[in-house]
């Protein structure tokens, strides 16, 4: 997590000392003393490339330096005030998704202040769900209907999620999971037969998403394989394309996998960056060491030694099922399969 700290007085540096000592375990942190007329510049160029932001002083500074840059609540950074006596941390901005609520609870400990938590579901002890969804590396894909799963529960209502895979341990009070019809539920709302909350690596906006909170895990593993030299354009269509076709979410990928002669093309390496993928690439010894049945080519097999890449690099990576068999891609020049396994959810 890569923190900045600014502060404006002696005080203030005194407690910028002290956290940056104590974040830097197990964060990127660096701080400066804000000059005159400086503000603005600092908060411009760290807003954007930061996890969090740290002010040291007035609660008004801060507001006032981030109003500007402020875009959802997906992407903004954790911001939290400490004032310059180290009394009080207060979260202001993406307390949940962004990390901000977890930032301020960390610096009380740190400087044995209080944390002045404010948003409604921490206070009174229900179910964050964005905070959750954060926490199990879900993306959500319409923030703006996190606010009517927190109403409900708020007001003590179920809320009903649907989940393509299994989910550990116990359920959260009034959570019910693949269940719109409990004999236990209190009939306390009216859910007309709809999920709260749907977890699923396919693409649902268009059929869900005005009032359904779309989650979307990390479960599909693209394998490749390419001609020499490939282009990027020829990769990202081919990609795509395939998703696309199969409905999945393109957030839904998790990395791309091939055999080592490819770990240096670039077309690959600049969709990898583009979509913020891991490339992980393999020996043909190693392909050729995984077992199952693969779409078999000689021809594959007399360039690279082994008779399919693009099949078994995907599953050597994810280390799950094939759920899209090798596709030519029109003869783009670049061959796809897709594999999935499920994801590693709990409720802790």
């Amino acid at each position: 997590m890569k923190v900045s700290i600014i502060a404006f007085t002696d005080n203030g540096m005194e407690i910028t000392y002290k956290l940056s000592n104590s974040l830097s375990g197990t964060n990127d942190v660096d701080f400066t003393r804000c000059g005159k007329g400086a503000l603005s510049t600092w908060t411009e160029e760290h807003f954007s490339t930061n996890d969090a932001l740290i002010f040291i002083g007035a609660m008004g500074i801060a507001l006032r330096a981030i109003a500007p840059y402020i875009k959802t609540k997906t992407k903004d950074p954790a911001v939290v005030v400490v004032d310059e006596l180290g009394q009080f941390s207060i979260p202001i901005l993406s307390g949940h998704i962004g990390g901000a609520n977890e930032l301020a609870l960390q610096i009380s400990k740190d400087l044995g202040s209080i944390p002045v938590i404010t948003t409604a579901t921490d206070i009174n002890k229900v179910f964050a769900v964005d905070t959750w969804a954060k926490s199990q590396g879900l993306h959500i894909l319409n923030p703006e209907c996190i606010k009517l799963v927190s109403s409900k529960l708020l007001k003590g209502e179920s809320v009903h999620i649907k989940s393509d895979y299994p989910i550990q341990g116990n359920l959260p009070k009034n959570i019910y999971l693949n269940d719109l019809n409990n004999p236990n539920e209190n009939n306390d709302n009216n859910n007309d037969g709809k999920y709260d909350v749907i977890i699923s690596h396919y693409d649902l906006k268009n059929e869900y998403g005005n009032d359904t909170l779309l989650l979307v895990p990390q479960v599909i593993t693209v394998g490749i394989g390419c001609r020499k030299d490939i282009s990027f354009e020829a990769v990202e269509k081919s990609i795509l394309n395939i998703i696309k076709h199969e409905n999945y979410h393109i957030l839904s990928i998790n990395a791309l996998a091939s055999i080592d002669k490819k770990a240096n093309e670039k077309g690959i390496l600049e969709f990898a960056k583009k979509y913020d993928l891991p490339f992980n690439t393999y020996t043909a010894e190693e392909l050729k060491s995984l077992e199952g049945n693969f779409t078999k080519s000689e021809f594959v097999e007399s360039i690279v030694e082994v008779d399919n890449v693009c099949e078994r690099s995907a599953v050597m990576k994810s280390n799950g099922k094939l759920i899209r068999r090798k596709d030519t891609c029109d003869g783009a020049g670049v061959t796809v399969a897709l594999a999935i396994n499920n994801p590693n959810i709990s409720w802790e």
